[in-house]
């Protein structure tokens, strides 16, 4: 190669290097000014949202998956209250406590619309029979009966939030119930005021740590900016941490603007540590309980033998399970 066919070739590349360095610096420019135009019309000055239009936007705009596919309504008309939908999620493992938490809500004379996250195919194909619910079935499944805070049931709890979300973001209310709760009364009446969320504490001491096995969430924007923010730290702390324990932390440090929160009556919506469990009908009786959590127990047989024994176990074990 002769000189001259050298300084060609140099000034060609020193140009084609500006341009690409050109190119890549206007693009930046372009997409911080997108980003700034974008925050502008979401946010107002106190940090809130500025309009429901804009938490369509957000959904469209930062959704990390694919919105689920609702399919059409269950042939049962729902007769709960409107934009509202029930949520639980159930593997094989506990199909049929999730149909006793089924009759019990039957039981109480309203039938809202139910939607059932089932954790496996099995759970899937036996659930789907109903035409009275909604079934849908996630991409990460499991059959087990998960020993409780071991990392695979912590995986699987921490999914929650990421299912609520769906909903929320489509202007739905939701009633998170953890699938081993019993019905004894229609709920909806003490989600009473104007109120974002309404939970139950799961530890009455100093810790304070709520619950996260029932909670009503309106469907408003500081709701949707505390369950982003929650499934944000469950992927930063790569499920090590119990979303409860998160969701704690992000109601204490009081960093969602406007955020409303109830604490339900603990005599009327009570969990295991509570100690009902010594006698329940006696507990029934003196309070009048409203939803049972039959938490704090092992696993399955446990739970279901405490159900029986309270009286609280209204279906057949048709729809057992064995899990090898």
């Amino acid at each position: 190669m002769n000189s001259t066919s050298r300084i060609c070739l140099l000034f060609w590349s020193k140009i084609s290097i500006k341009s690409c360095i050109l190119i890549i610096a206007v693009l930046t420019c372009i997409s911080i000014l997108n980003d700034s135009l974008l925050n502008m019309r979401l946010w107002n000055e106190d940090g809130t949202i500025s309009s429901d239009d804009d938490v369509k936007l957000i959904a469209e705009t930062i959704q990390e998956e694919p919105a689920p596919q609702f399919g059409p309504a269950p042939p049962t008309v729902p007769s709960g209250p409107a934009n509202t939908v029930v949520l639980t999620t159930a593997n094989a493992a506990f199909v049929n406590i999730a149909e006793n938490w089924l009759a019990s809500i039957r039981k109480t004379g309203i039938w809202p619309d139910i939607t059932i996250i089932a954790e496996d195919n099995v759970a899937y194909e036996l659930l789907k029979k109903r035409n009275d619910i909604r079934v849908l079935l996630p991409q990460y499944k499991t059959s087990h009966d998960l020993p409780i805070q071991s990392p695979l049931h912590r995986k699987f709890v921490n999914q929650r939030p990421t299912h609520i979300k769906k909903f929320l973001q489509r202007g739905l209310n939701v009633l998170f119930n953890d699938v081993d709760i019993v019905w004894i009364d229609d709920p909806f009446p003490y989600f009473d005021g104007n109120y974002d969320i309404y939970l139950e504490k799961d530890h009455h001491d100093k810790k304070n740590v709520l619950s996260t096995g029932f909670v009503y969430y309106r469907a408003t924007n500081p709701s949707l900016l505390l369950i982003k923010e929650l499934v944000n730290r469950i992927d930063k702390n790569n499920n090590n941490t119990s979303e409860q324990i998160l969701l704690t932390d992000i109601i204490n440090e009081n960093i969602i603007p406007k955020l409303k929160v109830k604490m339900l009556d603990a005599s009327k919506f009570p969990n295991g540590i509570l100690n009902y469990y010594l006698d329940f009908a006696e507990w029934r009786e003196m309070h009048k309980p409203v939803v049972v959590h039959n938490n704090w127990k092992g696993g399955r047989d446990e739970k279901i033998k405490w159900f029986k024994d309270a009286r609280l176990w209204y279906v057949s074990n048709r729809t057992d399970v064995q899990i090898t």
